[in-house]
């Protein structure tokens, strides 16, 4: 029903509705809507969905691809004030696993393994063990084969109406549920420390913290910009794909300057190079 769900994009579903002629009529609006018929690559239009493959494959290779090396370093020590953070690597146990499992959003899209959170909530008490089993050997840093589970499908999503060319899709990415709540653990962990580590002037993805404070200070310094006649610029600074083409090595080096331990700088590199 969770796929039939996301084939229509239809509120409810009672038994029977996946076989009614509307509910096939949305699913193939949907399948038409949601399909790329053509793309403009270096100024040609390709049709064929084996060329549109290609491209995009090469495309994101490129922007997901490795950094080019460092030719300078920085001296993160005299920027960056270490904070204790030890606590971040004690061990998992069921109930912080249950908990992340419980935060998850419901009716997403499911990621290759096909499940969603719905499943897990419901399905807790039979699979629990396996999953204790799995961060067991997470928190040992025994990633070797921890690649299949750390699979994604990578869909585009329009930017605009009129999109033509890959640059005006945005990825994102379906991943499967153990990934997914390992990730989700890692973060539950964090959050308590994020106010401690990061500047006030970052205002997102914060707890306590609003993004609309950014547009009130500049729509107040604006007007008293305004108010004062003098002569100046206002600069607005847009990075696009900053995690995307960021040095994993300096990333790694700045999580090291902040105080992240071994094991916890180890949770991460298994997440991204898997």
């Amino acid at each position: 029903r969770t796929i039939a769900r996301q084939r229509s994009r239809l509120a409810s579903l009672k038994d029977g509705d996946a076989n009614t002629s509307f509910f096939h009529r949305q699913c193939m609006y949907r399948r038409q809507k949601n399909r790329i018929h053509s793309l403009v690559v270096d100024e040609q239009v390709v049709t064929d969905p084996r060329d549109m493959a290609a491209a995009a494959y090469a495309h994101f290779d490129g922007l997901l691809g490795y950094a080019p090396p460092r030719e300078c370093a920085l001296e993160l020590e005299a920027l960056i004030s270490p904070v204790n953070l030890d606590d971040l690597e004690a061990p998992f146990d069921a109930e912080e696993i249950c908990n992340a499992i419980k935060l998850l959003p419901a009716r997403k899209a499911p990621g290759p393994d096909g499940f969603t959170a719905e499943f897990l909530r419901a399905c807790w008490p039979a699979v629990r063990q396996d999953f204790i089993a799995v961060f067991q050997q997470l928190y040992e840093l025994r990633g070797c084969g921890f690649s299949c589970l750390n699979q994604a499908l990578l869909m585009l999503l329009p930017k605009r109406a009129d999109a033509r060319g890959l640059g005006d899709y945005r990825p994102i990415s379906l991943i499967h549920l153990v990934a997914k709540i390992f990730a989700k653990v890692l973060s539950l962990r964090l959050a308590p420390k994020l106010n401690d580590l990061v500047s006030t002037s970052q205002n997102t993805f914060i707890p306590g913290r609003s993004l609309h404070d950014n547009f009130v200070l500049v729509r107040q310094s604006a007007r008293l910009l305004h108010q004062l006649g003098a002569p100046c610029v206002l600069l607005k600074l847009d990075l696009t794909r900053a995690f995307d083409s960021i040095s994993w090595p300096l990333l790694f080096d700045i999580l090291r300057c902040y105080g992240f331990g071994t094991r916890f700088l180890g949770w991460l590199a298994i997440l991204l190079s898997s």
